[in-house]
């Protein structure tokens, strides 16, 4: 009897613990979902090229294989929001399933990203994003007519032009920026590198279909091609959805002339490229050109700009000629000549005028009262003046503080610039410092833009007064004075 009631308290006493665990354990009203309290979800996706704040986000895009993007999903309310899974399709197959995610697309094409959102009662939200997937068109940078620097073009038999261009994923239709031009210069990158017409006057400027064209002379266009003259003209591929090829081709011909006339044509180089700057060369004046028929008598005499470095001179009777460039502004600069023969019909390309600057800026030291010096050796000053002249173009200047980088030390230029020269008044002030009892170098490095140098050193005389060595009888004093106080 006792053994059943101790069996039975004890089960008793399981069920009381066990269910008070339970209740202490576990809060249903939290656990327990419900639908009354359902807050509707919102889903937003949106696509960007960077993570940058202020980039474009959008829903709808071109872009090409190269680009790599930025799919960004958002559920709203975000705190409040009951949802069992997300992820994304790209054109109904599986993409990811982040919530936000960098990826490409490689496969050319229309395209649908779908942001996918399952809700607690199993319902689907979705939320789609658009884009075409395309590659620049290529257009072939040989295999083009007319060939570079063909000669007697007529632009009343018609010029014939063409080209090879094509969409690589055959998806979007190719069209053709097609430019023709007189070009008044050259702007060089370097020796290695194709050179880059800059244009003054554009004779064509349209948009085709095909990868030819033809042009015809028509007294109606307000700007014609000319007989005995030098054009270039230029191609690029476009898409239709707005990507431009990464090449283009750049050719150049010359117009037809009469038989018994020609041309010539040649480029001119300097050894201060800054010369090419059109802002900058407006100071310094033009290039004269003369021209010169086998008798040396002058046929033509003539100027261009400086930054108008190729030209071309027609009509010339057929023969031989010397071309002779000059500066005569910039008197640093050696002129250069040109041997070439001109043949009926035809413009003669003659070699390149180099025009080089050998000389470097000179600088002398200017005296307080106005004295330009050109003397070794000075004495230490708060400030100094020194002059500096070039005729060349512009230069720059370094000092030095035996033979070190001068360092504290402030300095103002007076500049004045005119076609004939160039030159500065810089005031140089020392600090301090730099005083002391023994000589000291300044040094002075001017440098033109066509690389050439002067250094000059001057000599600094002591500024301070030399230490006077402590004399034998303090010397002895101090001995003994210093021995008392050891005994």
């Amino acid at each position: 009897m006792k053994l059943r009631l101790l069996k039975s308290w004890f089960f008793a006493s399981t069920v009381i613990a066990t269910l008070s665990m339970l209740a202490s354990c576990s809060d249903s009203d939290q656990y327990l979902h419900d639908a009354e309290e359902t807050v509707a979800l919102k889903i937003h996706a949106e696509m960007a090229l960077t993570y940058e704040i202020d980039s474009l986000r959008v829903r709808a895009d071109t872009v090409t294989s190269k680009d790599t993007l930025i799919f960004i999903g958002e559920i709203a309310p975000n705190r409040q929001a009951h949802y069992r899974e997300y992820y994304w399709t790209l054109d109904g197959k599986d993409f990811s399933n982040d919530m936000n995610f960098r990826k490409p697309i490689m496969e050319a094409g229309y395209h649908e990203v779908c942001f996918v959102v399952t809700d607690y009662f199993g319902d689907t939200l979705r939320d789609t994003l658009r884009l075409w997937v395309t590659n620049p068109p290529i257009i072939e940078p040989q295999g083009f007519i007319p060939a570079i620097g063909s000669q007697g073009l007529s632009p009343k038999e018609g010029i014939h032009f063409a080209w090879h261009g094509y969409d690589p994923d055959s998806i979007s239709k190719v069209y053709y920026q097609f430019r023709i031009q007189e070009p008044s210069g050259i702007a060089y990158t370097s020796d290695l590198h194709q050179m880059i017409y800059s244009s003054s006057n554009l004779i064509l400027d349209t948009l085709i279909e095909t990868p030819y064209f033809t042009y015809w002379d028509n007294p109606n266009f307000y700007h014609r091609l000319e007989n005995l003259k030098f054009y270039t003209w230029k191609v690029r591929a476009v898409n239709e959805f707005g990507l431009e090829s990464d090449s283009f081709i750049q050719g150049e011909f010359f117009t037809k002339g009469n038989r018994n006339e020609g041309g010539v044509q040649t480029f001119i180089r300097y050894s201060n490229e800054s010369l090419y700057n059109r802002s900058y060369s407006s100071y310094h004046g033009k290039i004269h050109l003369d021209i010169q028929d086998s008798l040396s008598n002058l046929v033509v005499e003539h100027e261009i700009g400086l930054d108008t470095n190729q030209f071309v001179v027609s009509p010339l009777k057929p023969g031989k000629y010397r071309i002779i460039a000059s500066l005569p502004k910039l008197t640093d600069f050696n002129p250069d000549t040109a041997d070439v023969v001109v043949l009926p019909g035809e413009i003669a390309i003659a070699d390149t005028l180099r025009l080089s600057d050998t000389i470097p800026p000179s600088s002398k030291y200017l005296t307080p009262e106005g004295l330009l010096q050109d003397i070794d050796t000075l004495d230490f000053k708060d400030t100094l003046r020194f002059y500096f002249e070039e005729y060349g173009g512009y230069f720059y200047h370094n000092f030095f503080w035996n033979g070190q980088e001068l360092r504290g030390a402030t300095y103002y230029q007076e500049r004045f610039s005119n076609e004939d020269r160039t030159a500065d008044t810089v005031f140089l002030m020392l600090p301090q410092s730099y005083k002391s009892w023994t000589y000291q170098l300044l040094s002075i490095s001017a440098y033109d833009y066509s690389g050439n140098l002067n250094s000059k050193t001057y000599v600094i005389r002591p500024s301070l007064e030399r230490p006077k060595p402590e004399s034998s009888s303090s010397s002895v004093e101090s001995s003994s004075s210093a021995g008392g106080k050891n005994d």
